[in-house]
């Protein structure tokens, strides 16, 4: 029995050695890089049974990230996509203290992410199922499948983490605040800085923001 489910994006990270505009960059690490991936990577690490779903390539970077995952103890349920890339971020470093980070996902194959992909015996079986914002500001597809997976979820009783983590490059404040108010009200855990909790409530005050995030649903604010 799984205790964790997540799903999401998982992409192939670059990050170049030295310091200055990328194009001036020769040298890159290969990685990965994904919000929820990270989280399962970290509750696995934590001695904790961790699954994550998602959509990748039919190429080398989809299968760096399910044998990287898979390395890590974590269940990989990746989704072999033979018509769409795995999405691929470029990080440099402009200066000491300025990171440059470049995505280049659009059509990628964790955009293509649909609710048919999720297994809900899967979810119903966790202890916790966690989401970000950012899948469903990926595609309408990814968008029915996060609302799909928190409707078995809450069906099931299991409790239900959500992380704003929000990114302005893949919609505006405006339709982000949309989504999250819808949903909020079905959130156990919420994980939002400040400024991504007015997003959801524009109230004055940390302490006024939390409590206003707590009645609408998110039980456990952090």
């Amino acid at each position: 029995m799984t205790e964790l489910v997540t799903f999401g994006e998982t992409m192939a990270l670059f990050a170049a050695r030295r310091t200055g505009p990328l194009r001036f960059a020769r040298d890159f690490d290969l990685g990965l890089g994904g919000a929820e991936s990270n989280v399962a990577i970290g509750v696995s690490r934590l001695g904790h049974a961790a699954t994550w779903v998602g959509r990748v390539g039919a190429d080398e970077f989809g299968d760096l990230i399910r044998f990287t995952l898979a390395g890590e103890g974590v269940d990989v349920r990746a989704i072999p996509d033979p018509d769409a890339p795995t999405g691929l971020m470029i990080k440099g470093r402009r200066t000491a203290d300025l990171i440059d980070v470049r995505y280049y996902r659009r059509d990628s194959a964790g955009s293509r992410l649909r609710a048919g992909d999720l297994d809900p015996a899967l979810i119903r079986s966790a202890r916790i199922l966690h989401v970000s914002a950012i899948t469903p500001a990926l595609s309408a597809s990814a968008r029915e499948a996060v609302r799909h997976a928190m409707a078995v979820a809450r069906d099931a009783g299991v409790p239900i983490s959500l992380d704003v983590n929000y990114r302005r490059a893949l919609w505006s404040p405006e339709e982000a605040g949309v989504w999250l108010r819808e949903v909020i009200g079905e959130v156990d855990v919420l994980f939002a800085t400040e400024a991504e909790g007015r997003l959801i409530a524009d109230v004055e005050g940390a302490d006024e923001l939390a409590a206003e995030l707590a009645g609408r649903g998110g039980r456990s604010t952090c």
